[in-house]
């Protein structure tokens, strides 16, 4: 039993190099969405102004819809999984770009607006590998 549940989780998490990514990232949108919907009022913070215009509720929302697509094919075999794969990669990416992009724009001094930029070009950059292998 324990032997399969190791071999399940090395399955899962190393199945290519763009699994552990998917999981970070995915993980990750989850908590943000589970932020912007449990705590609405963190939209009305400078580092969060991005966030103003759609509101956190619908934030939240496209986060979670996001983080679903994206943990969807890590987690279960599916048909054109790789294709989702791809979609889910520049939906995260483009995510984590707004995100990054709240902080930049907010004049904030934080490491935040780095680190998600940098998780928004790895996000595009495994994309663009998933979409290469998938064409193999």
């Amino acid at each position: 039993m324990l032997r399969a549940l190791i071999h399940r989780a090395r399955q899962i998490l190393f199945w290519d190099q763009a699994r552990p990514l998917e999981l970070f990232s995915g993980l990750n949108l989850l908590s943000w969405a589970y932020l912007l919907w449990a705590q609405p009022e963190l939209v009305t913070r400078d580092s969060y102004a991005g966030f103003q215009a759609l509101g956190a509720p619908v934030w939240a929302i496209l986060l979670l819809s996001i983080a679903v697509v994206q943990l969807v094919p890590v987690f279960w075999t599916i048909p054109r999984a790789q294709d989702l794969r791809f979609v889910a990669m520049a939906l995260a990416s483009g995510a984590w770009l707004m995100i990054a992009s709240s902080f930049i724009t907010s004049g904030v001094s934080t490491t935040a607006d780095t680190n998600y930029l940098l998780l928004s070009f790895t996000c595009m950059a495994s994309g663009v590998w998933l979409a290469w292998i998938s064409r193999d």
